[in-house]
């Protein structure tokens, strides 16, 4: 069984899978939702993409005031996000995402540890 095997048979979670270099997903496991309608895989790679960039720009940002002697911290390199809105959850670390059903997940330490224990 792989990483995403072991991910999507965790109850609640719909999609998981991995980015490329590129930002556009590159491998993933879906049910549900994602299997009926395949136009809601692109919408989750849009919106992934565009986080993570958002992202990676605050964090670079917020490194530069670093250089100029604010603080003695890192963001960098930007490692992951979580977002919870409405029934669903969406999680990223690293290259590994997933997508969830909030309700059924449990809370964002708990997304955090499933991903994590599947990056290597």
């Amino acid at each position: 069984m792989s990483e995403l095997d072991d991910l999507l048979s965790i109850d609640g979670v719909l999609m998981a899978g991995r980015f490329g270099p590129d930002g556009r997903i590159a491998e993933h496991k879906s049910k549900g939702l994602f299997i009926e309608y395949p136009p809601a895989l692109e919408m989750a790679q849009w919106f992934a993409a565009a986080v993570t960039m958002m992202f990676n720009s605050m964090a670079l940002a917020m490194d530069s005031i670093r250089w100029s002697g604010f603080d003695t911290t890192s963001w960098l390199p930007q490692n992951g996000w979580a977002y919870f809105g409405g029934d669903y959850s969406v999680a990223v670390h690293h290259d590994l995402f997933l997508l969830a059903e909030t309700k059924k997940t449990g809370n964002l330490d708990e997304l955090h540890r499933l991903l994590a224990a599947e990056t290597p």
